[in-house]
């Protein structure tokens, strides 16, 4: 499991979110409502009359169902890699201390035993060259995850933006340089609402 977390964290999933910005607001700010929360600041004040959100990367990764039905997937394929490439070792290393025996016997003329190391250097090969080819496939369809998440989200988020007006839509979460937020201002839910729903029409 700890080589699995290494090998979705060399492409983390949480660099998604940015701020969008809105050049021309209306000369009347909408109404706040639950669904599309704003911030306001007194007259004069810095930031006065900014529309600033935000979202939880994490738990988009977590709630976004398309998203953890890939995740697990995955894992399962990592998971039989590892096992299959465990049961090639275990068997190379049988035949490496049968040829070996068969050595410290003396039932082996040298030329043979030149053989028998070339063979088993080939082999050994052959299974790292294996293990390779799994772990890039799966590496390969974690990007692939990553991609599609990304620019289904960020698809959501211009949507929203669009829809009400909002100045900022910032990211708290891991790395993040958010640290503290109002629940207020939170859209995660009705981020992961559309991000479900449209995976539900396209089943």
């Amino acid at each position: 499991m700890t080589d699995f977390a290494r090998i979705l964290s060399s492409a983390a999933l949480v660099l998604l979110c940015v701020g969008f910005f809105s050049c021309d607001r209306p000369a009347a700010e909408e109404t706040a409502t639950a669904a599309a929360p704003t911030t306001t600041e007194p007259d004069g004040a810095p930031g006065a009359g900014l529309s600033i959100v935000f979202v939880k990367v994490d738990s988009l990764q977590a709630g976004y169902t398309r998203v953890a039905d890939e995740l697990s997937r995955l894992e399962e394929n990592f998971n039989k890699a590892e096992q299959n490439h465990n049961a090639r070792v275990a068997a190379f290393q049988k035949e490496v201390q049968r040829v070996q025996n068969q050595v410290q016997q003396g039932l082996l003329a040298p030329n043979k035993i030149q053989a028998e190391q070339q063979r088993m250097a080939k082999k050994e090969q052959e299974i790292m060259q294996q293990r390779d080819i799994a772990l890039g496939s799966i590496q390969e369809d974690q990007l692939r995850i990553q991609q599609e998440f990304s620019e289904r989200v960020k698809a959501v988020l211009e949507e929203l933006q669009a829809e009400n007006n909002y100045d900022y839509i910032l990211n708290q979460g891991q790395n993040s340089a958010v640290l503290i937020t109002n629940d207020r201002y939170d859209i995660t839910p009705l981020v992961l609402e559309r991000l479900n729903v449209a995976q539900d029409s396209v089943q």
